[in-house]
């Protein structure tokens, strides 16, 4: 029987806290608050043993036949694989909707272009350069990310009755 990649998280990470005896109810309680890192190891441990014995589903491309033959890239990739899933699955995070920290961090990031102009920019702050100078890297950052075509508009919500009286009228 073969597993989806979520089923394999989310019956590893229960059979890890069954064992250590913590009460655990899918959809109620938050993984983050019950997992500590030595069961978090062993979770690690119990999937990425699941991706070698084959029980789990892998597309068989050149790129995952790598990690299954290195067991240190599997290892990395089962890190993530967990850390997605105990952040996305509703069962494992009390039903609440994954919400990145910062998201588009990482647009961009395999374009030489859009990587030397972010090491400009943070090179122009520790130089302590103009205002106007890194507005006018910022805006060459920002074209190059519509040039990719990546640029997300991302809202964010801000409460404004806790801000000051004064600064509110920036929002509009």
């Amino acid at each position: 029987m073969s597993f989806s990649q979520r089923e394999a998280v989310f019956n590893a990470t229960m059979e890890v806290l069954q064992k250590a005896g913590i009460e655990f109810v899918p959809g109620k309680t938050v993984v983050h608050d019950v997992v500590t890192k030595e069961h978090r190891a062993q979770i690690l441990e119990i999937v990425t043993n699941m991706f070698s014995t084959g029980q789990v589903s892998f597309s068989d491309s050149a790129a995952n036949q790598k990690k299954l033959s290195d067991r240190s890239e599997l290892r990395k990739y089962v890190s993530g694989l967990v850390s997605n899933w105990h952040n996305k699955d509703k069962s494992l995070n009390a039903g609440q909707s994954y919400q990145a920290k910062t998201p588009g961090s990482r647009q961009g990031s395999a374009d030489p272009e859009l990587k030397e102009l972010r090491l400009l920019r943070k090179a122009l702050i520790e130089r302590g350069a103009d205002t106007k100078s890194i507005t006018s890297v910022d805006e060459a950052i920002e074209a190059r990310q519509q040039q990719l075509g990546q640029t997300k508009k991302v809202k964010t919500n801000v409460n404004t009755e806790l801000l000051p009286e004064e600064l509110r009228a920036l929002l509009g």
